[in-house]
């Protein structure tokens, strides 16, 4: 998905918003000199072959670079990591004793998609576990999901899924677990990020919450979503391998995923929206659960 008039905007904003959060008292001298950096950038670039992600992989490695911190969001990331951890025994009692257990896990990893620094919404995390609904669900293609599963649990086909963000990781966990359960023949790939990028999840991550115990775990890009042009051999392997299932979670794999063939795959996207860009794309409101199979094309 190409840059949109209100990508511009919400990347400047970005910028401030990760300054602030990482170092508090950064001066307006050093945050006006790095959106300089980036308008430089911006008329450098072709905007009409990028999209915001990509611009995104450039913004905060500037912020690491100015701030001389080599990953930013670490502290944020793991004190994520440790909040979902601590909602992880009682989610999945929670799931394990409901009617569709299947559903119920795809509703956390949802509900996980609330956790981005990035983002406009505002996170909540335990209210959106209060609150959720099945109704939250603007667009919700569960029974094509469930049916895709049932035929790759007899051909011996993958599911790889696209990891989002630190914190939602623990509940990509719980709904691994639960397929692994009901459709035990299907093998799960786990892709995260290649390199520390706003609090994106890493393999660090996925070491901290044993996800690398149950499931094998691969990188994927350095960017805040997947770049075909930086991505691992490994994880270009199993993204280009005919048939199976992708699982993409949250907005960044989602933008990035938009103009690629993906007619190789049945491919799920699962995210929580957090712009108006998307509000736009999918005729929802920020704040809406979408969970949409990608048509064959």
């Amino acid at each position: 998905m190409k840059l949109e008039p209100e990508c511009v905007g919400c990347l400047f904003q970005q910028m401030v918003k990760a300054f602030k959060t990482v170092k508090p008292d950064v001066s307006n001298e050093i945050i006006i000199s790095a959106q300089q950096s980036l308008m430089s950038y911006l008329l450098k670039i072709d905007i009409n072959k990028v999209s915001a992600p990509i611009v995104g992989k450039f913004l905060y490695d500037l912020v690491a670079k100015t701030l001389g911190i080599k990953d930013p969001y670490f502290q944020q990331k793991k004190k994520y990591n440790e909040l979902a951890l601590k909602q992880y025994d009682r989610l999945t009692k929670i799931i394990n004793n409901s009617k569709d257990p299947l559903f119920e896990a795809i509703a956390a990893a949802a509900i996980g998609n609330t956790i981005d620094f990035a983002s406009q919404h505002k996170i909540d995390l335990l209210n959106d576990f209060k609150s959720f609904k099945p109704e939250n669900f603007k667009i919700n293609d569960y029974d094509r999901f469930k049916n895709s599963l049932e035929i790759l649990n007899k051909d011996d086909k993958k599911l790889l899924m696209l990891g989002d963000n630190a914190g939602e990781i623990v509940f990509d966990k719980l709904l691994i677990e639960v397929i692994h359960k009901i459709y035990p023949k299907i093998e799960i790939i786990y892709a995260v990020r290649s390199a520390p990028i706003i609090n994106d999840a890493t393999i660090q991550d996925a070491e901290f919450i044993n996800l690398t115990k149950i499931v094998k775990v691969i990188e994927a890009s350095p960017i805040p979503g997947i770049d075909l042009a930086s991505s691992t051999e490994e994880f270009l392997k199993y993204f280009r391998e005919e048939g199976g299932i992708i699982l993409s979670k949250g907005q960044g794999n989602f933008e990035t995923l938009y103009d690629i063939d993906l007619s190789h795959k049945d491919v799920f996207f699962l995210l929580k929206v957090k712009c108006v860009l998307l509000e736009k794309v999918f005729n929802v409101k920020i704040g809406d659960f979408i969970f949409k199979q990608r048509t064959r094309d």
